[in-house]
């Protein structure tokens, strides 16, 4: 069987690197919404997502995970940004995830931002997004995935404040957040609280300890037993200020973190210069491949894999997913490798996924995470004689 896969996921990969010049003819845009009515047939009736899924899946028993209480067939996930507007759910368990995260969806309806908005920058392996929030909006989107089943996919709905005003506001940006959750209370089964868009109007507001501490105080009180909150973090900051970040994290009990979000060319300079397309906008893909990595393992050494990590940023290939996971990532989010090497990719992940763990000699993906990033080592207690106070740091 393994074989047949692997002849089966070859043939594929052949057949899209003959597809995808045609395919990057069309403007990006014009292409992600041909593939999305695509995607909506296909999962529109049961013949044609088993033949779907007979081209794609593959599951294997090592790759399951459970997260937070919550059990995946298999550790990839759709990143969110590809499925706006949470239009595709019933055709991503045919074609290999596990998980799909949805949004991002904002409290009130956002055209985002005007003008071209997408830009592929193939020789860095990259697409720069400019979308600004673009969504249907919190009611209209949740009034659609009312009463949905799932089935094997589990969905994360990502929440962000609405792209409308470059003012900020506190309470109206709590209250756009505190929105979404609400109307998605009963849908899906995780959140994402989306504090990190670098296209919006009024920049990342909530890096600001005051108004983070705001902000995760009001989500604490619209909490869905069994449903894990996560708080996604920009690419572009210092080691301090992701501490400051994390650090509110666990102060409020948040369940884990997304690292990262799309990475600004200002900050970041793994691309192909003279490929540079736009003066705004923000690189997924290649170039955030190291930076997310780098986040993930320093995130997992300060709080002790005691937050759930979720991966994004350059999950090419098996060994870039493994590197992630035993950095400290328990699952991951992807998007860019279906533009450049085509929805097979998710099967070959997930393949080189578990020969990676056999050779490791690990049977699941639970005991991989974090493997090969170990915890510094507690100092040790001291106790004062003159008052017995014991002093503890890590």
């Amino acid at each position: 069987m393994r074989l047949i896969i692997g002849i089966r996921n070859f043939v594929l990969r052949l057949f899209y690197r003959a597809a995808r010049p045609l395919i990057f003819l069309m403007d990006p845009e014009d292409a992600h919404y041909m593939f999305k009515r695509v995607g909506v047939f296909l999962g529109s009736n049961f013949l044609t997502r088993w033949i779907t899924s007979l081209f794609f899946n593959y599951g294997h028993r090592s790759l399951n995970i459970e997260v937070d209480g919550i059990k995946y067939r298999n550790p990839l996930g759709l990143s969110a940004g590809f499925d706006k507007d949470g239009e595709l759910t019933k055709i991503y368990p045919a074609i290999g995830f596990g998980l799909a995260e949805l949004g991002s969806f904002t409290g009130e309806v956002c055209p985002g931002n005007p003008g071209k908005r997408l830009f592929r920058m193939v020789k860095s392996k990259s697409i720069l997004v400019w979308y600004g929030l673009n969504n249907q909006g919190a009611e209209k989107i949740s009034s659609r995935l009312k009463g949905a089943n799932f089935g094997k996919l589990k969905v994360g709905i990502n929440a962000a404040k609405s792209n409308i005003t470059p003012e900020f506001d506190l309470q109206d940006s709590i209250d756009d957040y505190t929105k979404t959750m609400k109307l998605f209370k009963d849908i899906g089964d995780y959140y994402t609280i989306n504090i990190s868009c670098p296209n919006t109007q009024d920049g990342e507001p909530f890096v600001d300890k005051g108004n983070l501490d705001a902000l995760l105080t009001a989500v604490n009180v619209h909490r869905v037993e069994g449903r894990p909150i996560y708080v996604k973090l920009a690419a572009d900051m210092t080691l301090e200020e992701i501490n400051i970040i994390v650090d509110a994290c666990v102060e409020h009990k948040m369940d884990g973190v997304v690292l990262t979000n799309l990475a600004k060319p200002k900050f970041n300079q793994e691309y192909v210069k003279s490929e540079l397309p736009f003066h705004k906008g923000a690189m997924s893909g290649l170039p955030l491949q190291r930076i997310s990595t780098n986040v993930i393992r320093h995130v997992y050494r300060r709080t002790r894999g005691k937050l759930t990590i979720i991966g994004v940023g350059g999950v090419f290939t098996a060994k870039d997913a493994y590197e992630k996971i035993t950095s400290g990532a328990s699952i991951l989010h992807m998007i860019s490798t279906l533009i450049f090497d085509g929805p097979q990719s998710i099967s070959e992940i997930n393949r080189g996924l578990v020969k990676l763990l056999k050779e490791d000699g690990f049977n699941s993906i639970e005991e991989a995470v974090g493997s090969r990033n170990p915890l510094p080592k507690l100092k040790p207690v001291k106790e004062e004689q003159s008052d017995k106070e014991v002093v503890s740091a890590a």
